[in-house]
């Protein structure tokens, strides 16, 4: 018969394999990293709201008044369209055209209110392209009355410097160092094509 202390090593054995073989038992854990602390998630920006409405509105205006001075070129005679005397009625109809759509772009321009802080470098943006405008128009009145006596090779280089300018022409400050403007002509519709 095996005595009372050898058969409690016996199932003392047993219980440790078992324990062992199953994963069990004394050994203890690896420590687990602590979770790398993640920075704390940033307060919700308040939510802007929106373009000034001032802006917007003048920006429509704005748009207004030089939408179609952006387009224009495009539906002008060009000077190498004019080719003899019978071509200057063409030329005389263009000018015009032109004459109309600067006279509706100047006074439209004229027509805008001040620009308050931030974005009072609209205003600049405004009277550079008043002053290009008057001066541009200046050129074809000249030309309008210059036309009858100068013919087909007048009427070819006033188109021909008439485009030219209109292409060419770079507005004294860019829509997007006028704080605000940008935002605001995207809200306003007739801001579509000029920019």
């Amino acid at each position: 018969m095996m005595s009372h202390p050898a058969a409690r090593f016996r199932v003392t054995a047993a219980l440790a394999v078992c324990c062992l073989l199953a994963g069990c038992g004394p050994t203890s854990p690896e420590p687990t990293p602590a979770p790398a602390s993640a920075p704390p998630s940033p307060s919700p920006s308040p939510s802007p709201a929106g373009p000034d409405p001032a802006l917007v509105s003048w920006a429509g205006g704005y748009c207004g008044a030089v939408k179609e001075m952006r387009l224009i070129v495009y539906s002008l005679a060009k000077g190498y369209d004019i080719k003899t005397e019978a071509d200057v009625p063409k030329a005389e109809a263009s000018l015009k055209k032109l004459d109309t759509a600067l006279a509706a772009a100047i006074g439209g321009l004229e027509k805008l209110p001040q620009a308050a802080a931030p974005a009072q470098e609209a205003n600049a943006l405004a009277s550079g392209e008043l002053a290009f405008y008057r001066k541009l128009r200046g050129q074809v009145t000249e030309n309008l009355a210059l036309l009858p006596k100068g013919g087909a090779r007048y009427a070819q280089a006033a188109l021909t410097v008439s485009g030219i300018d209109l292409v060419s022409h770079v507005p004294a400050v860019e829509t997007g160092k006028v704080p605000g403007l940008d935002q605001a002509m995207k809200a306003n519709e007739s801001c579509g094509l000029v920019g």
